[in-house]
């Protein structure tokens, strides 16, 4: 089992991103009344389709599949749609205190410029983790309060690397994909992915 790197022409022209939170919901058989259980363990699935290329340049593509072994390997992804934040933080980030599994916010410091923002949708990454934004946020002097659509998955420390561009997280293959080729032009090339838990 071991980590492959995406081909340069891994350039998604659609891309579904979606939070799967692990949760059980039951209700009771006389009353009607709910209760929903949530379990902390989030994970990102991501669903996209490649553009046609050329049939020339499809090889590679075909041995990055080949390379996956269905689930056995994993690949770092982003949000392709969003590599960078739409808010203004850039800078050296790092955690500003230790986050404990199932946190529901972060504390950033580093941020520059020190009133900058993060606006909802904005991923970051953390200790392999992708996190994203949940609401509209700015930094006082330099430190910003995130909160977080998705649960703090691990424990992570204080002083932890903050990661704006390009976040990653490794993710695993969960169909066969495979390239269909037509005279001249591959057809487009579909992915369904679930994060490496």
């Amino acid at each position: 089992m071991s980590l492959i790197t995406l081909p340069t022409l891994f350039m998604p022209r659609s891309v579904v991103f979606t939070q799967s939170v692990n949760q059980r919901v039951s209700a009771a058989p006389f009353g009607g009344s709910e209760q929903a259980v949530d379990l902390l363990n989030d994970r990102w699935l991501v669903s996209l389709e490649l553009p046609p290329h050329f049939n020339s340049t499809m090889a590679a593509m075909e041995a990055f599949i080949g390379a996956l072994r269905g689930q056995t390997n994993w690949v770092n992804l982003w949000h392709f749609m969003r590599p960078a934040p739409r808010g203004t933080v850039r800078g050296t980030l790092t955690l500003n205190a230790a986050v404990a599994q199932g946190a529901s916010s972060i504390e950033v410091t580093g941020c520059s410029p020190s009133t900058g923002t993060l606006l909802a949708g904005d991923v970051l990454g953390v200790g392999g983790l992708l996190l994203m934004v949940a609401s509209d946020c700015t930094a006082v002097a330099g430190v910003i309060t995130v909160p977080l659509t998705n649960r703090v998955r691990t424990a992570q420390s204080g002083g932890a690397s903050v990661t704006w561009d390009k976040p990653t997280a490794p993710f695993r293959m969960l169909a066969t994909s495979g390239v269909q080729y037509t005279p001249g032009v591959s057809q487009p090339v579909t992915f369904d992915f679930a994060e490496k838990i």
